[in-house]
């Protein structure tokens, strides 16, 4: 079975990103980071705690890797860093592997967050979440029912997920359409 990350990441191919702008709203381990840097002209990389920012910098650093801000904030307040359009971005949302699993995301703050990255996103625009309903069933289950109720001329919203595998993680993509 593909890892879920890979799937995640999948969602990005066949459009140029070479001079676009993407987001990593949760910087974690810095594996969605690296991959955003790779296609992007440049990366803006969000996360509350500062072992997530510190490894991510030393992979990117691992990687020459140079296209990328870090940012120790919480992703809800995007909009105080970034002002430009941006083409796309990802969440994992969770909390940091091998980390403190008390210190999570919440669906209050990522749902805020989504607010304001609707606002930056291009049309065309992907925003690709990974979801993980064993993890937390109620952060999914708010975040699905905020979804469901996006406006369908502005936005496709998608949920991939395994079906014959009990609550395994689950990818959400939305499109911009304008």
């Amino acid at each position: 079975m593909i890892k879920i990350t890979e799937y995640a990441h999948s969602q990005f191919e066949g459009k140029d990103y070479s001079d676009k702008i993407l987001v990593d709203m949760t910087a974690g381990r810095g594996q969605d980071t690296l991959f955003l840097a790779s296609i992007a002209k440049e990366v803006y990389a969000f996360d509350i705690q500062k072992e997530a920012i510190e490894t991510t910098r030393r992979v990117l650093e691992n990687h020459h890797i140079d296209n990328v801000v870090l940012i120790n904030d919480d992703h809800s307040r995007i909009d105080h860093y970034l002002k430009n359009a941006i083409d796309g971005g990802i969440y994992n949302l969770g909390y940091l592997p091998q980390g403190d699993q008390k210190l999570r995301t919440k669906a209050e703050t990522t749902i805020a967050s989504l607010e304001k990255l609707f606002g930056l996103l291009a049309v065309g625009g992907l925003i690709v979440i990974v979801c993980y309903e064993k993890d937390d069933l109620k952060e999914s289950q708010t975040l699905q029912t905020y979804l469901s109720k996006l406006p369908s001329r502005k936005f496709d919203v998608m949920k991939h997920l395994v079906l014959n595998k009990n609550l395994s993680p689950y990818l959400i993509t939305i499109s911009k359409l304008s």
